[in-house]
């Protein structure tokens, strides 16, 4: 990530922001079009925006059709003192995909995709090495529900 400042979004960059949410492959043709801009300009904030760091670009894969089918979402106790050290190497996993450390009841809480339980079985013998995981608990998804990330209703 670059270290050049975030920019101030205005109306337009938030505007921006939404559209590339809903699309992120969204041509900058059609971002001017929508925004009712030049096309130069929307090319230049969108760029503005991806080299201050204000937004990233990324595909979301399908778990399902990658071969990961199930998640297990994992709560974790940890170690007052080791929570970032524990968060660091969680996001290192490349079966975890979702790592926040969190207020309250659980230090850590992190998503976890497998394809079969001996893949799960494997990935919690390793979570027993961590240095720092006091406990955990742990919940299977039966069916998930709503996967994605939808515009902000304030931008």
């Amino acid at each position: 990530m670059n270290s050049t400042p975030s920019p101030s979004l205005d109306v337009v960059d938030q505007q921006i922001v939404t559209l590339l949410r809903v699309d992120g492959r969204m041509t900058f043709t059609e971002i001017a079009k929508r925004l009712d801009i030049p096309e130069a300009t929307a090319r230049y904030r969108v760029q503005r925006l991806l080299q201050s760091g204000a937004i990233q670009i990324h595909a979301w894969p399908n778990p399902e059709k990658l071969g990961t089918p199930h998640i297990l979402m994992l709560y974790l106790t940890v170690d007052n003192s080791q929570v970032m050290s524990v968060a660091e190497q969680l996001t290192a996993m490349d079966e975890v995909r979702f790592v926040a450390v969190a207020a309250g009841r659980y230090n850590i809480i992190a998503d976890v995709y497998y394809g079969t339980h001996g893949e799960i079985l494997d990935f919690l013998a390793k979570l027993q090495q961590v240095s720092g995981v006091v406990s955990y608990e742990s919940q299977i998804v039966l069916k998930l529900l709503k996967a994605e990330y939808n515009p902000l209703q304030s931008l």
